[in-house]
């Protein structure tokens, strides 16, 4: 039994730890105006595949766009997109999705634009739309729940300091 208890508690360790890092590194990321985006077709495909999660960096000025970036933008629709500019013209941005045949047209201006790409990490995106759901919250109440409850639980030094008394 104490073996399972220390791997109970290395593993409850390695989650608390874990998502700490991941919690600051996306603090600071929000800080530096850097926002995830999940991608939800495959439009971008190889360059970005379906489920990945897109950082748009907000400070990225609209003016600062080039041919050959990728950038997010809002479509008409209200949802957010993100496909590679291949003309910048006076009247916007022309975008397309590297696997699209045509082109999204002039689709961005600077009121629907969000920011450049700095970054995608794949697959993250499946994540992040799961936790998004209300299944998705409530499987992280529950384990957030689980672990807090396991540290009582699971107390290593209490033990120790019984075990030396006797």
């Amino acid at each position: 039994m104490d073996i399972f208890k220390k791997i109970v508690k290395k593993i409850i360790g390695l989650l608390m730890t874990l998502t700490i890092i991941i919690g600051v590194v996306f603090i600071v990321l929000f800080i530096f105006g850097i926002v995830p985006y999940a991608v939800v077709s495959g439009s971008m495909e190889p360059t970005i595949p379906t489920g990945s999660l897109c950082f748009i960096n907000k400070h990225v000025a609209y003016e600062d766009i080039q041919k050959g970036d990728i950038i997010g933008f809002v479509a008409p629709t209200g949802v957010s997109v993100t496909h590679r500019v291949v003309e910048v013209t006076d009247e916007g941005l022309e975008t397309k999705g590297d696997k699209n045949n045509t082109s999204d047209g002039i689709s961005t201006n600077k009121d629907n634009y969000l920011g450049k790409n700095v970054f995608t990490i794949p697959k993250l995106g499946y994540v992040v739309r799961i936790l998004q759901t209300t299944r998705g919250r409530i499987i992280v109440v529950t384990l957030v729940v689980v672990i807090l409850i396991s540290c009582f639980f699971v107390d290593d030094k209490k033990e120790k300091k019984v075990k030396e008394e006797k």
